[in-house]
């Protein structure tokens, strides 16, 4: 099992990130590592307008959707990684017992703040940090973090 504790509950942009990483296993196991990464993953939502063809705009009025014109909007949601870095904490050995590992990360100047609904730029940015315990030829272990990054 993997524990994440932060030393604090929100960052500014350009700060330190410090986190105590726990693991903790009462049967040993041989592991390629453990691995720590934080990420952003930014969500947008993105509006596009689609010209309906004559067929389905006769369909549509004949159900009864009024239409004014032969346009449609529709939404959807993209998201992709804006930033993303890993630091490898310890190599190949034997985990067993609990161990405590510490791990720095240090957040850009141009960190986007937190945000966990869609406001006026449609945006949502989600800062985790994750960790992972790389154990060969057995389910990886994982365990993941929310981090608060200030801003607007």
């Amino acid at each position: 099992m993997i524990t994440i504790s932060l030393d604090r509950a929100s960052y500014a942009a350009g700060g330190i990130i410090i986190a105590a990483i726990s693991v903790s296993r009462q049967k040993a196991a041989k592991a390629r590592g453990l691995y720590a990464a934080l990420s952003c993953t930014e969500r947008k939502m993105v509006k596009t307008q689609v010209m309906l063809d004559k067929y389905d705009f006769e369909r549509d009025r004949e159900m009864g959707q009024p239409y004014s014109s032969h346009m449609e909007t529709k939404t959807e949601t993209r998201e992709g990684i804006i930033f993303s870095q890993e630091k490898k904490i310890c190599g190949e050995r034997e985990f067993s017992g609990e161990e405590t590992f510490t791990v720095q990360f240090i957040l850009p100047q141009n960190a986007a703040p937190t945000s966990m609904e869609f406001g006026h730029d449609n945006t949502i940015h989600i800062w985790t940090l994750r960790a992972r315990l790389d154990i060969p030829f057995a389910i990886d272990e994982n365990a993941d973090a929310d981090v608060f990054v200030e801003g607007l």
